[in-house]
């Protein structure tokens, strides 16, 4: 795995809160997005489990919540964990709230004619009647 980057070479970070988000993380170039599991988040970044594919320095998008392919740069991989730096600051609440789904449009009634269906009537065309 990689290797962490020195304490004293890296500037404070922002208070963070423990979570527990799903995330899709790719590339900057592209790629297919792996999911990932978000364990604490800030204004300023967050850490992120699964991070077998990751490595330090590389350029990533974030998408978590309603944020949708947020820029970060991968800080440090350790023990299948990384810490990301987004380029800009976001919102945390926004990460974490789900994105609204509108509800599906009731389907329209059809009525379906079914004929008569009381009593003897139902049998008046029928070829097997006595």
């Amino acid at each position: 795995m990689g290797e962490a980057a020195t304490h004293d070479s890296l500037p404070p970070r922002m208070p963070r809160q423990q979570v527990l988000l799903g995330a899709e993380i790719c590339g900057f170039g592209g790629g297919a997005p792996t999911k990932h599991r978000v364990k604490d988040l800030s204004v300023s970044g967050a850490k992120v489990d699964r991070a077998g594919t990751l490595r330090p320095g590389a350029t990533v998008l974030v998408s978590v919540g309603v944020l949708k392919a947020v820029g970060a740069t991968v800080i440090w991989v350790k023990d299948d964990l990384a810490g990301l730096r987004f380029a800009e600051l976001i919102d945390p609440d926004a990460a974490r709230s789900k994105a609204i789904i509108a509800p599906p449009k009731p389907r329209p009634a059809v009525a379906v004619d079914r004929g008569a269906t009381a009593g003897w009537i139902q049998d008046l065309n029928s070829p097997y009647r006595r």
